[in-house]
């Protein structure tokens, strides 16, 4: 990759998607303590189901940078990922849905939200 053949937008725009990333890592960081220790997660898993419990729908590019950094990479890793999740959190009732085509859903978010007790801003 090239950076100086990218426009300024496009190189703006790169900025503003990875200080976004940052912010939200940063954010998961604080909120990770509230995730049970049982569950084992790694640290990209973590990410990953804070992601499901910040959005709505976690499309496949947003898990893309979530895990990479980049949305340049096979989307089949993240449905591995998503797989990993859901075994290692079946037993806890967790639900993810996948929506055909677009991404994934945690079923009773905000419930989850709650009795994980995040502080963070719940989105309606």
């Amino acid at each position: 990759m090239d950076l100086a053949l990218e426009t300024k937008e496009a190189l703006v725009e790169r900025v503003g998607l990875l200080e976004r990333k940052f912010a939200d890592l940063r954010q998961s960081m604080l909120a990770s303590v509230a995730l049970p220790s049982n569950w084992r997660l790694t640290p990209k898993e973590r990410d990953l189901f804070l992601a499901l419990l910040s959005n709505g729908i976690v499309t496949k590019q947003m898990a893309m940078l979530i895990l990479y950094g980049t949305a340049d990479r096979p989307t089949h890793s993240v449905d591995v990922f998503m797989s990993r999740i859901r075994s290692k959190t079946k037993s806890h009732s967790v639900k993810i849905e996948t929506i055909n085509r677009t991404g994934y859903r945690l079923v009773d978010r905000l419930v989850w939200r709650k009795t994980l007790k995040l502080d963070i801003p719940v989105e309606h």
